[in-house]
């Protein structure tokens, strides 16, 4: 064995007392534990602090690479000729302490992605080239993945590899990144390799087999409401029927950038382009033109964006030269050029005289009103995108049975959006009313996008601020007396906003921006539940039912990660653990003991054991949890293996769980149910103030229709006093019952008995009946 610090052989003063130790755990850092004793006579110096140290076998395998991660400590050894001696307490952790010393900008998270790409971002966002990304990217599925508020990056890293099923590894300066089980060992009693008296299985009562799992997730939105509200010149503030649903506070702010480092930061945002097009300045960032060629030259928040709720994006105090071509404020849904920009504002140049031109730009194409720039003015540009969907991303969820990998989940929610875009126009220092340039609706809203606030073919200018916030799932919408309808502006006093919308349901306007008498007031929003999916293993039941035992065995719990954040990934959830908790072999774990001798390679943890004892018919794959290496100073080598291994039943590997059932939920939850799109694309058509139209927006399903009930979460056949109207027709109309109506909206199909749209799509009306 050579152990070397900071490439100094120091393996003739390892310390044969105590044995140097090697603790590895699956996606967490390895630690190195050893004791030296150093010759008197100096020629070995004392390692200090954050020194590398390298622990490689006679063979070459390479056991450990990391940083020594406190100071050494002494112990008093004995008397020596030359006095008191000592030997050293060395204790270094793996390669990735270089990147924890580091502090991760705060992130709300990052979209779908696969396990590979994430790493990758990760490493990224740390702006360090202490360690490289894997060189082979696992393409292997991960839904959206948001850190937890100040993670190291191991621990994020960590989080990351698991969501995916692998393990990643730090070894001598580069990550690795692989699916659990891709190594495996085999070790056989046949050939001598698998010594029986050092296996040992854990029994354990924590959990056992399981053939109907039910999964709570965190709060989802449920109802898509509109609630409508009359104004009188006075009231400015409404109080909503329901709590209207917003992300986690630690997900509001997507970006915060004030530009006032002294360059560039690239650990949250992308390549530039070169050629000093971009830099930090007084003015904040200044955009030095472009080389002309779209998408080139771009400032890019390196993590893709979920387009779920109202996000706002607004760019603060830009200036623009005459001659200025480009894009500001821009979604993109793919390469960041002008035909991907999903919303934005497009800079183009008069031929000639160079006056700057701004107007929007939606999917790809220039819409709404043109605005010319004046160069000696400040301009904040606002982009507003609203979708109703809270969730675009679902998770996927992976595990391990008796027939090999199980998974599902994946893909996301197809949906409309809603666009307002403004610019608001400061003279000296002042600001102007803001001007919305494009007010309207898209048929598809990406469910992810790239943000980049500036595109430069030739944009010359200054730009103070960008931010990015998810206001939540709130939208207002104003039809005055004789007027046209128009989207109020949503946010706070600071982004010009008219009204904001509180968490606690209360929608307030500011001063100036009142509702007149007779005018109508549209909000809509989300309201709130708790996520909840069930899976049932019939196959189970009944084999059990035949051998005379229970049929039925639940669990019931919660799913922390991959985060459950809507009822189709608790379904999903559900369906994977369903799958393995009824594996014999996935609750399987314990302990084995071994040489370095017994293996073909080097054991990892995320590495699996193939144990085959044909004398107690056992032959099941084991996934290792953790190894613990152990070397005295010998010659040849002599490396001991301790390891600890469980399968995924037996202890949370890919999908973390707890027992914990939320009080708000909802049980016992319905069984893998069939679930009709939702009519997030129904419109109001008119709303006098005895009747109610709506057009629903789609066909509804052979031998179905659509069902309007006065409660929510009570669609079934027959007849009831909550039933308000059947009808196959698009466009159906209603008559109204009170000043302060809910109506609940659900498609049907023709089955029996009929399966249900997943949620309702609400009016809630509180408007006067007129005679």
């Amino acid at each position: 064995m050579k152990i070397t610090i900071q490439r100094q052989d120091y393996t003739a003063a390892l310390d044969a007392v105590r044995p140097l130790t090697i603790e590895r755990r699956i996606n967490e850092p390895s630690v190195c534990e050893l004791w030296l004793s150093l010759p008197a006579n100096g020629s070995l110096a004392t390692p200090a602090r954050f020194k590398s140290l390298a622990v490689t076998g006679d063979d070459g395998t390479i056991y450990f690479t990391g940083y020594i991660a406190v100071s050494p400590l002494p112990e008093y050894s004995g008397m020596g000729l030359e006095g008191p001696r000592y030997r050293l307490a060395i204790q270094a952790v793996s390669d990735e302490i270089l990147l924890d010393q580091l502090l991760m900008p705060p992130s709300s998270g990052i979209a779908a992605s696969n396990a590979g790409t994430l790493l990758a971002a990760l490493v990224a966002h740390t702006g360090s080239a202490a360690l490289s990304a894997p060189t082979t990217s696992l393409s292997t599925a991960v839904g959206a993945f948001a850190p937890e508020p100040g993670a190291t990056w191991s621990k994020s890293a960590g989080q990351a590899a698991g969501m995916a099923r692998a393990a990643y590894r730090a070894l001598s300066g580069a990550l690795t990144l692989s699916s659990v089980q891709t190594t495996v060992h085999p070790l056989n009693e046949s050939d001598g390799s698998l010594s029986l008296e050092s296996l040992s299985f854990t029994a354990s009562v924590k959990r056992g087999l399981a053939n109907d799992v039910t999964v709570c997730g965190e709060n989802e939105p449920v109802a898509y409401v509109t609630e409508y509200f009359l104004g009188d010149g006075a009231t400015v503030e409404f109080n909503l029927a329901a709590d209207p649903y917003f992300p986690a506070a630690s997900q509001s702010t997507v970006i915060s950038e004030l530009f006032n480092e002294a360059q560039i930061n690239e650990a949250v945002w992308g390549d530039t382009g070169g050629l000093g097009y971009m830099t930090i300045g007084a003015g904040g960032l200044a955009m030095n033109g472009g080389n002309g060629i779209d998408g080139e030259t771009l400032l890019e928040w390196l993590d893709p964006v979920e387009m779920n709720g109202t996000l706002l994006l607004e760019t603060v105090g830009v200036t623009l030269a005459p001659g200025s071509v480009g894009i500001l404020a821009g979604f993109f849904s793919g390469l960041v050029t002008a035909p991907n920009c999903t919303a934005g504002l497009q800079a183009t140049a008069a031929v000639g005289t160079g006056v700057v031109t701004l107007q929007p730009i939606v999917q790809g194409v220039a819409a709404g009103t043109t605005f010319v720039l004046n160069p000696a003015n400040q301009y904040t540009f606002r982009v507003r995108v609203h979708c109703p969907e809270s969730n675009r991303i679902h998770a996927v969820y992976y595990s391990y049975g008796d027939s090999g990998l199980i998974g599902a989940g994946g893909g996301g929610a197809i949906a409309p959006g809603k666009i307002q875009i403004e610019i608001q126009e400061f003279v000296d220092g002042v600001g102007g009313a803001p001007v919305t340039l494009y007010d309207g609706a898209v048929t598809y809203l990406p469910g992810i996008c790239y943000v980049a606030p500036v595109s430069s073919i030739n944009l010359i200018g200054t730009m103070r601020a960008v931010n990015l916030t998810n206001l939540g799932s709130g939208w207002v919408v104003s039809t005055p007396p004789g007027g046209g309808a128009y989207t109020r502006r949503v946010g706070t006093a600071a982004e010009a906003a008219e009204c904001h919308l509180e968490r606690t349901g209360k929608l307030t306007f500011y001063i100036g921006s009142t509702p007149l008498p007779g005018e109508h007031i549209a909000v809509s929003y989300r309201t709130i539940g708790r996520a909840v999916g069930r899976a049932v293993n019939s196959a189970s039941q009944a084999a059990l039912a035949e051998a005379g035992s229970p049929s039925v065995a639940t669990w019931i719990g919660s799913v922390t990660s991959p985060p459950a954040r809507c009822s189709a990934d608790c379904r999903n959830a559900a369906l994977v653990m369903e799958q393995a908790a009824v594996s014999e072999s996935a609750l399987w774990n314990g302990t084995y003991k071994g040489t370095r001798t017994s293996f073909a390679a080097d054991v990892w943890p995320g590495d699996a054991l193939l144990l085959n004892a044909p004398s107690t018919d056992l032959n099941v794959q084991v996934v290792v949890r953790t190894v613990k290496v152990t070397y005295g100073a010998s010659y040849p080598d002599l490396v001991n293996y301790e390891i600890t291994f469980a399968n995924d039943w037996a202890d949370d590997l890919a999908i973390k769980t707890s027992a914990t059932v939320p009080a708000n939920t909802w049980l016992p939850a319905a069984i893998a149910p069939t679930v009709l799109a939702n009519l997030d694309w129904l419109t109001v058509t008119p709303l006098s103030g005895n009747t109610v139209t709506v057009n629903t927006g789609v066909t509804p399903p052979s031998g179905g229709g659509f069902e309007i009930r006065l409660r929510d979460f009570a669609f079934m056949p027959g007849e009831d006093p909550t039933l308000v109207l059947r009808g196959s027709e698009t466009s159906l109309t209603f008559s109204r019952v009170s000043a302060s109506d809910r109506f609940y909206i659900r498609m049907y199909d023709g089955s029996t008995p009929p399966n249900y749209s997943e949620f309702s799509t609400a009016l809630f009306i509180n408007l006067p009946l007129t005679s």
